[in-house]
């Protein structure tokens, strides 16, 4: 019986340390590949970042034909594939404008764009609240630290501008259903007075540059003058027949420059996928992009 249960220790024993040694493999594997991926992400970044700044010192006109819009298709790399897109984040509206409060400018607009996505505009006073520095609340729906801190999950306001629009969910008023509905407009970016390029926005978001909401038929009309390679420079859009009498309502919101960007290189290699999302920031005179911001992702 002794050697009958010396055996069976030793076979248990022998099968758990391979499995040990099998763990660590892939362990290890999937270390090497993560790590790969990122570095292969990281040059397509890179990559990117370039033909930004190239695009830059080109012209000083941004619109959905340029070519850091129409990047190659996925590329087949030793290993595994390279995939890189690049994204006009001025093609939407920057939350963090709301810090300047219920302004002339951004305010009015916010609440257009809440309007036309049937969302209640008053959620746009306790988001105020939770990028301005004060604790006086705004409007009746505002909310500052003493209405968070009861919550069943006590919090306080950031007080700061928001880094990114996941934090929405923590604002009094926002949930889920409204995130996933405001997530296609908005963005947040590292500043504030952020202008809207006319050339990469959406129609909804030009539909909500004028005091009154546009049909759905003029901010069409908008789109397709815009053409290809987009307007020009502002004077050009503000004399459209659909802007009339609204041009000095719409000029401080528009632009047909952008200088925020999201990069995102995706990169297949071994068993791992790495994503990788890089808020960049081009310099006014185009000869540089920097890096700003960046998320991680394995799957």
């Amino acid at each position: 019986m002794t050697v009958l249960f010396i055996l069976v220790l030793i076979s248990t024993l022998s099968v758990y340390l391979v499995e040990q040694e099998h763990l660590a493999i892939r362990r290890i594997s999937n270390l090497r590949d993560a790590e790969q991926g990122f570095q292969m992400a990281a040059g397509a970044e890179q990559w990117a970042l370039k033909i930004l700044e190239r695009d830059g010192k080109e012209t000083d006109v941004d619109h959905l034909q340029e070519s850091w819009s129409v990047l190659l298709p996925e590329v087949n790399v030793e290993e595994g594939t390279l995939q890189s897109a690049v994204y006009d984040l001025q093609g939407l509206f920057n939350i963090n404008n709301l810090a300047s409060g219920r302004d002339e400018v951004w305010f009015p607009l916010f609440t257009r764009l809440l309007s036309a996505l049937e969302i209640d505009e008053s959620v746009a006073d306790s988001l105020i609240d939770w990028i301005d520095e004060d604790q006086d609340i705004t409007g009746s729906n505002g909310a500052e630290d003493a209405d968070y801190l009861g919550l069943e999950v006590p919090h306080r306001t950031a007080d700061r501008l928001i880094s990114d629009i996941g934090e929405l969910i923590w604002v009094k008023g926002f949930d889920d259903k409204i995130l996933a509905a405001l997530s296609p407009f908005i963005t947040a970016l590292p500043a504030k007075n952020v202008k809207i390029n006319i050339n990469t926005c959406s129609g909804l978001l030009l539909q909500v540059l004028t005091k009154e909401t546009m049909p759905d038929s003029a901010a069409e009309s908008l789109m397709v003058d815009r053409g290809d390679e987009g307007y020009q420079d502002i004077e050009s859009f503000l004399t459209q027949s659909e802007l009339a009498a609204e041009s000095d309502n719409v000029e401080p919101l528009v632009t047909v420059s952008s200088k925020y960007f999201q990069v995102r290189s995706e990169a297949k290699f071994g068993r791992l996928t790495t994503v990788l999302l890089s808020t960049v920031q081009r310099a006014a005179n185009g000869d540089k992009v920097v890096v700003v911001r960046r998320h991680r992702g394995l799957s």
